[in-house]
């Protein structure tokens, strides 16, 4: 059942919330029990303790020019784990994070360090989209470098994971009950829950969560920080102005598609008209024409008609 969205909560797959909720050292049981869910650590591989890397928050949101929002952290285990979350499409994700990737893992070594110092890097990207669409219908693919015949480790310190929140939403309401037996489920259910685009919240998911709560302490949690966020004036206006410019960034790759197909469109019909002037310039050469008298005919200069046919 969906409702009008309430004014209490806020869309967390905006990455200024994301950030607030997940990427607070006050917040950092939500942190990781948030990374413990979705990286699905339940024995002694748990994060128990996390130090965070990019706590600060832009302060320049006036116009919401903030490019990353991302959390980074390093746990107690010597990992360094960064979580994105991606609403608008981007064509070039997988370089993008590899990109990312790679500056991060360089950045792990310091001056006189061995390269057996650096430290485990693992990207967590969440997107609204899927990242692979002709290649998986699963919501959470997980990636590794490995040998292409024999499956084996190149090294375990890459790793990345893409989850595609519009893929688990058709998972979810196929396969509940299945689902519910993951340790993922609760927190793609709190990004899910409300949708800023279509200014809804889903109260089905959010009654799920309630009952949750009531035996799950760090969902309780996430749930009363969550609702404190969406109603702090502060918070509204900054969320407000990354909604601004977010949407104009949608509009702006839109816009530039649009263009784009307007200019291809433009460019075939041109192509289009010169491959039947040629057809018929070499029609009537085929009927004895000369140069002089096509050019006169068609009403163009005897250097156009050379042109058109060599082209």
């Amino acid at each position: 059942m969906k409702a009008p969205m309430p004014k209490e909560y806020l869309d967390l797959k905006m990455d200024f919330m994301f950030k607030q909720l997940f990427g607070h050292p006050s917040r950092k049981r939500i942190t990781m029990a948030f990374l413990n869910g979705l990286l699905n650590r339940t024995g002694r591989d748990r994060i128990v303790d996390v130090q965070y890397e990019n706590t600060e928050l832009p302060k320049e949101t006036e116009d919401g020019k903030m490019s990353r929002l991302d959390v980074l952290v390093f746990t107690d285990l010597g990992e360094r784990i960064n979580v994105e979350i991606q609403v608008v499409h981007q064509h070039d994700m997988p370089e993008r994070v590899l990109y990312y990737w790679a500056r991060l893992f360089s950045s792990s070594l310091s001056k006189g360090q061995e390269y057996s110092e650096l430290s485990p890097t693992i990207m967590l990207t969440i997107l609204n989209y899927p990242l692979f669409p002709h290649e998986t219908d699963s919501f959470h693919t997980v990636f590794h470098i490995r040998e292409d015949e024999e499956h084996f480790l190149w090294s375990a310190h890459l790793e990345f994971h893409a989850i595609d929140l519009s893929q688990f939403m058709v998972k979810w309401k196929k396969y509940r009950k299945e689902m519910k037996r993951s340790s993922e489920w609760p927190w793609l259910m709190m990004l899910s829950a409300v949708d800023v685009r279509k200014r809804e919240v889903d109260e089905g998911i959010l009654n799920e969560l309630e009952v949750l709560a009531m035996n799950e302490q760090e969902i309780r949690e996430a749930l009363e920080e969550w609702e404190k966020l969406s109603v702090s004036p502060e918070n509204r206006y900054a969320y407000e102005m990354r909604l601004k410019w977010l949407r104009d960034q949608l509009s702006n790759i839109r816009g530039e598609r649009r263009a784009g197909m307007e200019e291809g469109l433009k460019q075939g019909l041109e192509q289009g008209m010169k491959q039947k002037e040629r057809e018929l310039i070499r029609k009537m050469m085929a009927k004895g024409m000369s140069i002089t008298e096509i050019a006169h005919m068609l009403d163009l200069a005897e250097e156009e008609i050379h042109k058109i046919l060599k082209d």
